[in-house]
């Protein structure tokens, strides 16, 4: 006679397994999706920050009298104007991220030389670090930033 099926303690078994083995897989499911998460939210932080130093790039070659690297000498200015600061001029692109949890801050540095430090030399001291800060709350670690900054000089000399 063979034997068709479990017995009753081999059910239990299978089913007391699972039990241990079901919570642990869950973690770590859980702990891939935040990991992914992470990733989706750091890469749209590069784009955003990618987005306002393109800008400010394009700004410094513009032949608009408000903009181009003197108009990096007043932050308040070339950021906050109505209409022509960059600020506005970007709020089609970063309002999408921004509806997606994202703030994004620029700084723009004093003049320094090629090294990004204060020479006190007028000749030297012709460059700005401009610098985009990206914040955002994370799926698993709270709030975090992305920073990038770039060294720039006049493209016109």
């Amino acid at each position: 006679m063979t034997r068709r099926g479990f017995s009753l303690i081999e059910a239990i078994a299978a089913i007391v397994i699972l039990g241990l083995v079901a919570p642990v897989s869950m973690v770590t499911l859980r702990d891939a999706a935040a990991a992914r998460s992470e990733t989706i939210q750091l890469t749209r932080a590069t784009w955003l920050a990618n987005a306002v130093l393109e800008t400010v790039l394009a700004d410094l070659s513009s032949e608009d009298a408000s903009l181009g690297f003197a108009a990096l000498a007043d932050a308040g200015a070339y950021l906050t104007t109505p209409v022509t600061g960059l600020e506005a001029r970007l709020a089609g692109t970063t309002s999408f991220y921004e509806g997606l949890g994202f703030s994004w801050t620029l700084a723009i540095g004093d003049l320094v030389a090629s090294d990004g430090e204060a020479s006190g030399e007028a000749d030297e001291d012709i460059y700005r670090v401009v610098a985009v800060t990206v914040s955002w709350v994370g799926a698993a670690h709270g709030s975090k930033d992305y920073e990038v900054s770039v060294l720039v000089g006049d493209p016109k000399g």
